[in-house]
């Protein structure tokens, strides 16, 4: 008897729901699953993270394009010494 392989069948479904963010872990999080014995609820609950971060990542990619900044400023680029009462630990928790 062949393998099943439900993926395939779950890709027009997914796009159906506006899930298909999962299909790009489903085959990585089912061998996982897989391989730690993971209960489906388990499996289940690590991809509909994997599609909320999906979605968060995006939202705030499209924020940042449309918000048109200059140029992209993080914490690590920041020069703390022209501040030197600013707390640095403070800062960065």
């Amino acid at each position: 008897m062949p393998a099943m392989h439900p993926i395939p069948d779950l890709t027009p479904l997914l796009k159906q729901l506006r899930l298909s963010g999962i299909l790009d872990s489903l085959e990585a999080r089912n061998r996982e699953a897989i391989d730690r014995k993971l209960a489906f609820t388990e499996f289940l609950s690590l991809l509909i993270h994997d599609e909320v971060a999906r979605r968060d990542n995006k939202k705030l990619s499209l924020r940042m394009r449309r918000a048109n900044f200059r140029s992209q400023k993080t914490l690590e680029g920041f020069d703390f010494d022209r501040l030197p009462g600013l707390n640095r630990a403070a800062i960065r928790a």
